[in-house]
C-alpha cells in the first residue's frame, strides 16, 4: 500500500465550456450561468439575523429544559398546538416510567438554532441541544396564528426530537 504522499497525481485543468453529464448518484455543482439542480434555501434576511431567531432561541431553550425534566411541561402549553402538547406530554410520561440515571450532569442548553422561513407566517427551526455531554437534535415548526382575542402569536404546530 502506498501512502497518500507517494501517489502520483496528474494535474487536471477543468474546462467549464463543455457540458458533462453527472454519473448516476452524483449531483452536479452549480456553475455560473447554470441553474442549480437542487433548490437552495433563500435567506430572506440578508444580515443573517432573522427577527424570529432570538424568540426561537428562547423557545428552544425552554423546550429542551422540558425535555430533560428541568422545567414542567405545562409551562409550554400556551405556545403549543393542543395535539403537539399532547404528544409531548405523552412521550414525557412514558419516559418518566423508565428508570433514570442518577447524576447531576450539566443543565441542558441550546448551542445552535437555524431558522428557515417557509413563508411569511411559517418558520421551521432546527436546533442542537447539549445535555450531559451528548448532542441531540430538536426541530419545531412555528406558525403565526390569530388567537380568539385577535392577537397574532407564534405557535408550535410540530415537534420532533432525537
Amino acid at each position: 500500500m502506498r501512502t497518500a504522499t507517494a501517489l502520483n497525481v496528474m494535474p487536471v485543468t477543468p474546462s467549464f465550456d463543455e457540458v458533462i453529464d453527472p454519473s448516476p448518484g452524483q449531483i452536479p455543482l452549480p456553475f455560473p450561468g447554470m441553474r442549480p439542480v437542487l433548490p437552495v434555501p433563500v435567506e430572506r434576511d440578508p444580515s443573517g439575523d432573522h427577527p424570529l431567531r432570538r424568540r426561537a432561541s428562547h423557545f428552544m431553550q425552554a423546550l429542551v429544559e422540558v425535555l430533560s425534566g428541568e422545567r414542567a411541561a405545562r409551562q409550554m402549553a400556551p405556545w403549543m398546538a393542543p395535539d403537539v402538547y399532547e404528544q409531548l406530554h405523552a412521550r414525557l410520561s412514558a419516559r418518566a416510567r423508565a428508570p433514570r440515571r442518577s447524576g447531576t450532569g450539566s443543565a441542558p442548553r441550546i448551542v445552535s438554532v437555524h431558522v428557515a422561513m417557509v413563508n411569511d407566517e411559517t418558520a421551521e427551526i432546527a436546533g442542537r441541544m447539549v445535555h450531559r455531554g451528548r448532542s441531540r437534535a430538536v426541530a419545531v415548526r412555528l406558525e403565526l396564528q390569530t388567537s380568539h382575542r385577535g392577537d397574532r402569536a407564534w405557535r408550535c404546530t410540530a415537534l420532533v426530537w432525537a
